[in-house]
């Protein structure tokens, strides 16, 4: 079975590589923009983003600094956090989909007896964070530890063992975000393949994929360029450049492991979260269990096995943020087929604030595709929305088309409509001045223009 799945992605390689397109000037154009303007929204170091489309051509690009005489480009890497659970995720339900365990097994049919560590855990309660376990990583004698021989490195048995307190509860019966689940499904692999999880995860996976800017430095060889993170190590309230310290901090970077040790580039990780979500590595029935999910209290979306389940703009969305110092978050929207990938190197943000630039950029994705098939429509090319950035007013030109009623309304990153009027086309152009809501927070927007219903133009607006 497994050969079949190593097959199967060879064979996915050369169906991507024949059909590959080139994203449109036009529409990679507006990307860039939109991720200059967010950049500014969200007011920190850089932001690395990627789009895989439906044709499989891929969009990619990073503004920002690295360091202070170093701009980033979409080449440069950063550190994943928790995207790094749907690798591992992915690589135990190959190991379902072939017969080798089954998802209900007791962690003990695979693993030796630890301490706290109930024998009613199965692996899906693992998946799906419903273990009950203690959180190794909230342990407050973790990092100290970790400090003292910044150089070691720490395997998974070895955090758990050393740091591991209580369950918080009993298995099966409420969800917590635990990464003590993670680095066990991190030994049950190695116990079941005779495999480090990192082999495994590099021989299913990155290899035959082609993912070559991802890997695990604490275990792997790993070359540049990496994008520097930007933390408080002086204790002044200002981020500093905490590269050499962070990326050489091999202790913490080998004990995150399984949960979130991985590095990548934005364009690679959109590939990946496509590749995987879209179904192309396990079976219909395995994909379908992922995907089922429970609430998670804390999390924007539900969770399921090993992934997040939100919305974007309407549309159903698997995938995944992480947070170490880096926060990332990595999207599939199943309706469009297409993943979106967002990066940042500074630790004042965390994966959640990211949502708007994805928001952006999808609003900019679905505003092209509107736009792009009615170039030729002379009531859409005549339409104007202006100053870009707006303040407190706004100016809107119209073309001359008597007795017809357009809709022009103000969408904000989260897809909700904060203003909108209904306006009736004179015979000859008309332009209209309209004070916008003092409410209206800064940030991008989407103005848009319906007739019966139906958007014949659109254009981001930043205020």
């Amino acid at each position: 079975m497994r050969f079949s799945y190593l097959c199967l992605i060879v064979l996915l390689i050369g169906k991507y590589r024949a059909s590959a397109q080139t994203v449109p000037a036009g529409l990679a154009e507006k990307l860039d923009n939109t991720l200059d303007s967010m950049l500014v929204v969200i007011g920190n170091k850089s932001l690395s983003a990627a789009m895989q489309f439906d044709d499989n051509s891929v969009w990619k690009n990073a503004v920002g600094i690295s360091s202070n005489l170093t701009d980033v480009t979409a080449d440069f890497k950063y550190e994943i956090g928790s995207i790094t659970k749907t690798l591992t995720s992915a690589c135990v339900l190959q190991l379902v989909d072939e017969g080798l365990i089954n998802l209900d097994d007791s962690i003990y049919t695979w693993i030796d007896t630890l301490a706290f560590v109930d024998s009613s855990i199965t692996i899906r309660h693992l998946l799906r964070h419903q273990s009950g376990l203690y959180e190794v990583l909230a342990n407050p004698d973790m990092q100290p530890q970790l400090l003292l021989d910044q150089d070691s490195i720490w395997n998974a048995k070895d955090v758990i063992t050393t740091f591991i307190q209580s369950p918080y509860d009993v298995p099966g019966s409420t969800w917590s975000y635990c990464n003590t689940g993670y680095f066990l499904l991190g030994m049950i692999i190695e116990s079941v393949t005779g495999n480090p999880f990192y082999e495994e995860i590099r021989t299913r996976f990155l290899d035959p994929l082609e993912l070559t800017t991802v890997g695990i430095p604490s275990f792997e060889t790993y070359t540049g360029p990496i994008a520097h993170v930007w933390l408080d190590i002086t204790g002044d309230g200002e981020v500093d450049d905490a590269h050499a310290f962070f990326y050489n901090w091999l202790s913490l970077n080998s004990s995150v492991a399984a949960a979130g040790g991985y590095y990548g580039t934005a364009a690679d990780i959109t590939t990946w979260m496509r590749t995987y979500m879209r179904g192309d590595l396990l079976s219909a029935s395995i994909l379908d269990e992922a995907k089922e999910t429970v609430t998670a209290p804390g999390l924007p979306g539900t969770y399921g096995l090993g992934l997040i389940k939100k919305t974007f703009l309407g549309y159903e969305s698997f995938g995944h943020g992480g947070d170490l110092a880096y926060s990332t978050n990595s999207w599939y929207l199943p309706e469009l087929d297409l993943s979106v990938t967002v990066f940042n190197n500074d630790a004042t943000i965390i994966s959640w604030d990211l949502e708007p630039v994805t928001i952006a950029l999808l609003q900019t994705y679905e505003a092209w595709k509107l736009t792009s098939p009615i170039v030729e429509n002379t009531l859409a090319t005549d339409i104007k929305a202006y100053p870009n950035p707006f303040g407190q007013s706004l100016m809107v030109e119209l073309p001359a088309l008597g007795n017809n009623t357009v809709q022009c309304n103000l969408v904000n990153m989260y897809g909700q409509e904060v203003w909108s009027r209904a306006i009736t086309l004179e015979k000859i152009p008309q332009q209209y001045q309209f004070e916008m809501p003092a409410s209206l927070s800064n940030g991008m927007y989407l103005f848009e223009v319906k007739e019966n219903g139906v958007t014949i133009y659109s254009q981001q607006l930043v205020k």
